[in-house]
């Protein structure tokens, strides 16, 4: 059998936590607190579990775990390794959890198809292409160097990014999809003007008074 990644799933996904996180209203945002929001789970480092007696090394992950501690879903995090990497593998880790994905599989395919979903899952909750689209099309340069400054990921996370971009034609996306787009835009308006205002917003109240005098001389 082949797996497929679902990136429909993943990209549907992380477009609705988008729009109704109270917490996310530009970016960077506290991936914390909206681990809190959605889910009610706790985050814990490292230093803390070890201070608790807790076998950090049995978690099998350098960054980032989500695991069951008494009865509760809890992520445990490295305080020790960058910022941005943390973030990206917390809600790596999230994404496993809200895509309903198997962690016991041995099937190596299956386990390949999981991660790259919840890879896709994390870069659009960090980078939500909407906005770098828009970006884009107001004349904003999207590098790594914009990713890793303006979304406070790290540069593989950036590089990746820019990859998955380049292979995605947005006009291509399933309505189910496009959906979002324009809501997702409102939502994070400010922000995107922060970075580039949109050339001739205001100027268009101007310009379609002219349209109309023009149209009147026309009768």
């Amino acid at each position: 059998m082949t797996y497929k990644p679902d990136f429909k799933k993943a990209y549907i996904l992380a477009n609705e936590i988008l729009l109704k996180s109270r917490i996310i209203n530009a970016f960077p945002f506290s991936v914390t607190q909206l681990i809190k929001e959605i889910l009610d789970i706790q985050c814990c480092s490292f230093k803390r579990a070890q201070e608790h007696n807790v076998d950090i090394e049995a978690f099998g992950s350098n960054s980032a775990i989500l695991t069951e501690y008494f009865g509760r879903q809890i992520i445990f995090y490295n305080q020790l390794d960058i910022d941005e990497r943390v973030r990206f593998s917390m809600l790596h880790e999230i994404g496993h959890y809200l895509l309903n994905h198997d962690m016991d599989t041995a099937n190596k395919e299956l386990y390949e198809k999981q991660e790259i979903e919840t890879n896709f899952f994390a870069a659009q909750l960090l980078m939500p292409e909407q906005t770098l689209l828009e970006l884009q099309s107001r004349g904003k340069t999207i590098d790594a160097d914009f990713l890793i400054t303006s979304f406070k990921v790290s540069k593989e996370a950036a590089n990746k990014r820019i990859g998955t971009m380049h292979k995605i034609n947005p006009d291509f996306r399933s309505k189910d999809e496009k959906e979002f787009d324009d809501l997702i835009l409102m939502k994070y308006k400010m922000f995107l003007d922060s970075i580039m205002p949109a050339k001739n917003q205001y100027n268009w109240f101007e310009d379609e008074y002219e349209r109309q005098m023009e149209r009147e001389h026309w009768y």
